[in-house]
């Protein structure tokens, strides 16, 4: 080997090195851990903080990171042709270079740099940060002339900036977390929640018309004052002639001090000012407006005015902690497993509830305009009052009408068949 030929050996050994760094570069800078260098940066670590800046321009980082790769590995492919030329001829040389330049390059410039920059994505972008930085504002004019052109092609083709992460992929990265340890159950359990909580809507978690306890305006004193003792209450709405005339809501704490204080109680001076809502309104937005007006409890209307049911503050907070129970209230199992083929579920069990409780995948498209509960996708699926026996079919699952009782569905045998 001649001096020259050790001199473009030594060249190409950079080359690669070079190839490398960008390789890495990319890799370290796409999977970095945001919320970690941020972390960092609040501590006071200036490079973190240098990182975080080009991480948030990352198509300038990219840019100069794909200039830089596409020059050295040229430049190594043609003084590796130079090399071989010089040594087997030029017969042999171009394809002994393509092949000997490809796996330097696929080992040395890709592979191995790109595996070690995921493992190490915060630690290697901080210590590459400060030379990435000087590159991109070497390259800034092509940069520039790389932006635009992308920018260009992108209203022509009508695309609209995605989010960098979304809800899904959001749900995924904190299941990952729990099956890591990062996060406990109950924590991936309540983030869930919360995500889920602004897509929930009224009708989903009211209390239906047929459950709903309430008095009538007129009603005797001594039964009002039963009411709340049998039913253990704090609130109870009052209508005027039908249920569908809800008129305010009564607190117990109002009904009993005034009852103490004076033996004919005037209910209508006690009630408190309810809000009427419709079934599609997120329970979010009525959380809001019920902390607004300082209130517990919502009547839940249908188009005509009539009432569907009742919504409280409990019955939402629940979406998010799960079912809160205090000494008044009678534990009810909506789900029970009969062996490892069969569940027994009561009519009002809400469907989603009950296909994460079997880990049955739920696909929102197929329920999108169906009732929530297995009661009203039963009478929605017959589109009758099913009698005791009957039974219809979702994939692999058998849903088998167990009880009814004055036109109303009571409970369900859920069947877990084989997968043909």
């Amino acid at each position: 080997m001649d001096e020259s030929s050790g001199v473009l050996c030594i060249l190409v050994v950079i080359l690669v090195g070079m190839s490398a760094f960008f390789s890495g570069s990319e890799t370290a800078f796409a999977t970095i851990n945001k919320i970690r260098l941020k972390n960092l940066a609040a501590e006071g670590n200036k490079k973190a903080a240098k990182v975080l800046k080009v991480a948030e321009d990352y198509d300038r980082a990219l840019s100069a990171i794909l200039i830089g790769n596409n020059i050295v590995n040229i430049g190594s492919a043609s003084i590796g042709t130079i090399i071989f030329t010089s040594w087997f001829g030029p017969a042999n040389g171009a394809w002994i270079s393509t092949l000997v330049m490809t796996i330097m390059v696929l080992i040395f410039g890709e592979i191995l740099p790109k595996s070690l920059a995921k493992e190490n994505a915060e630690r290697f972008s901080l210590a590459v940060v400060d030379i990435l930085d000087f590159l991109i504002k070497i390259f800034s004019p092509l940069i520039f002339f790389f932006l635009k052109l992308k920018e260009l092609i992108s209203r022509s083709n009508g695309e609209n900036q995605q989010p960098s992460v979304t809800e899904q992929e959001l749900k995924y990265i904190i299941e990952e977390s729990e099956s890591e340890g990062v996060l406990e159950e109950q924590e991936s359990q309540l983030v869930q929640s919360a995500l889920d909580f602004d897509e929930t809507v009224v009708s989903e978690v009211l209390t239906p018309r047929v459950d709903v306890v309430a008095i009538e305006l007129n009603e005797d004193i001594d039964t009002i004052k039963s009411l709340f003792f049998e039913e253990g209450y704090s609130r109870l709405p009052v209508f005027q002639g039908t249920i569908d005339t809800i008129v305010g809501v009564i607190h117990s704490k109002d009904f009993f001090r005034a009852y103490i204080q004076e033996k004919n109680v005037d209910i209508s001076k006690l009630l408190q000012k309810t809000i009427y809502v419709p079934p599609k309104k997120r329970i979010s937005e009525l959380l809001r407006e019920l902390q607004k007006l300082k209130s517990h409890m919502a009547v839940v209307t249908d188009q005509y005015g009539g009432t569907i049911g009742v919504i409280t503050l409990e019955d939402m907070i629940e979406e998010l902690v799960g079912d809160i129970w205090d000494e008044s209230d009678e534990e009810e199992i909506d789900i029970v497993k009969v062996s490892d083929t069969e569940y027994q579920v009561s009519g009002d069990t809400n469907i989603e509830d009950f296909f994460d409780r079997i880990d049955f995948e739920y696909r929102e498209s197929d329920f999108e305009d169906c009732a929530h509960t297995f009661a009203g996708w039963a009478l929605e699926t017959f589109e009758r009052i099913p009698e005791m026996g009957d039974y219809f079919e979702y994939e692999n699952l058998k849903i088998q009408v167990l009880e009814v009782s004055e036109q109303r569905i009571l409970k369900f045998s859920i069947f877990v068949q084989p997968i043909n």
